[in-house]
């Protein structure tokens, strides 16, 4: 059997990776024991969390998520993995994970498995030491940075919408990035970047305002869809407008991020919905609010084009009225008294004209 004290230390290649424009790391490819990697407590996925987690308490985190059970029986049907993780040295015997902290944990899972006699069709050879990229220590962390926002940004392993927000969010605030450079580097758009960089801002602020909001840092993608339209930047640029749009997400009125996409046509074009909003109804209670409005408005509008041909129709209808349904409606009093408030309300419409025309 190969000694894995060689294994761990002895380079098995040398890779180049590529970082932006001319520049290029090598980083060497070595087998590690498990015990040997800790996870990043800097992992994009811990950013609403103030305190540093431990060892620990990371395993526990990411084996919570639902994806990692996925991905361990993927591992297991592979025999292993078949992406190496990416680590940068700490110690002679430590190394930090930079990119497969979900691939670690279910190493270690696996590896208990194996030890308890729960996995009986595979063994601990096969899975530890573990092959691993490892970055050199020239590698500074805005380079780090930058390789894994083509990885998880704009790449093949796409992060959610919140991850790679807050990425985007420290290439350009922590690392020092400009736009230009980071929208070159990782094959995304200016815009993109700038609606990114301002819904991470606004989302630290909303965290100030309410931070009693346990799922502030969820409100990114509320906040994101808000600077993906030019009307409700152009709204928002106004400090009472946020204040009132912090509010809503905060008070529940727009449950969802992709309710945001009606706030537009609300603040925009309807004035009674814009009101309902700010009284505290819902979106979805706004929204209704508009959708009646606009039925009004297609009605007004219909009678209003042929007016002078229903006034035709009316004066026809009264001169021909059948004398059968006089006799009928004689003798039924609600309908009788239709009739009669219908007689005042054109009462009320002639006196309205007549007004107009005194103007």
């Amino acid at each position: 059997m190969t000694d894995k004290t060689t294994l761990q230390n002895t380079p098995q290649t040398k890779i180049q990776l590529s970082i932006a424009g001319e520049k290029t790391l090598e980083a060497e490819i070595l087998f590690l024991s498990l015990s040997e990697l800790h996870l990043d407590p800097a992992n994009v996925r811990f950013k609403h969390i103030a305190e540093p987690m431990n060892d620990e308490q990371i395993e526990e985190w990411i084996w919570s998520e639902t994806d990692t059970k996925s991905l361990l029986r993927e591992v297991k049907f592979s025999r292993g993995l078949t992406e190496k993780p990416y680590v940068r040295q700490m110690s002679n015997s430590e190394y930090l994970v930079i990119e497969g902290n979900r691939r670690t944990v279910c190493l270690r899972k696996i590896a208990e498995e194996i030890r308890t006699g729960k996995e009986k069709t595979m063994t601990v050879e096969q899975i530890d030491p573990i092959q691993c990229i490892v970055f050199p220590k020239d590698a500074t962390d805005a380079d780090i940075a930058l390789f894994l926002a083509r990885i998880h940004v704009s790449g093949k392993k796409e992060w959610a919408a919140l991850n790679k927000g807050a990425h985007v969010y420290d290439l350009i605030k922590k690392h020092d990035y400009d736009y230009e450079d980071v929208a070159y580097a990782i094959s995304i758009g200016k815009n993109t970047i700038s609606q990114n960089v301002k819904a991470y801002d606004a989302t630290l602020l909303y965290h100030k305002k309410y931070p009693d909001d346990d799922m502030w840092l969820q409100r990114f993608s509320h906040f994101l869809e808000l600077y993906k339209r030019r009307e409700l930047r152009e709204w928002v640029d106004n400090p009472n407008n946020f204040e009132k749009f912090m509010s809503w997400v905060n008070n529940g009125q727009i449950p969802m991020a992709i309710h945001v996409r009606k706030l537009e046509k609300i603040i925009i074009d309807n004035k009674d919905a814009y009101k309902a909003l700010q009284k505290g109804a819902t979106i979805e209670k706004a929204e209704e609010v508009m959708k009646q409005a606009e039925k009004r408005k297609t009605l007004t509008d219909s009678i209003s084009e042929n007016v002078d041909g229903q006034v035709q129709d009316l004066y026809r209808l009264i001169h021909n009225f059948p004398r059968s349904k006089m006799q009928e409606i004689s003798e039924d009093k609600n309908k009788l008294e239709n009739f009669e408030t219908l007689h005042k309300e054109f009462g009320r419409l002639i006196k309205d004209i007549r007004s107009i025309g005194k103007l």
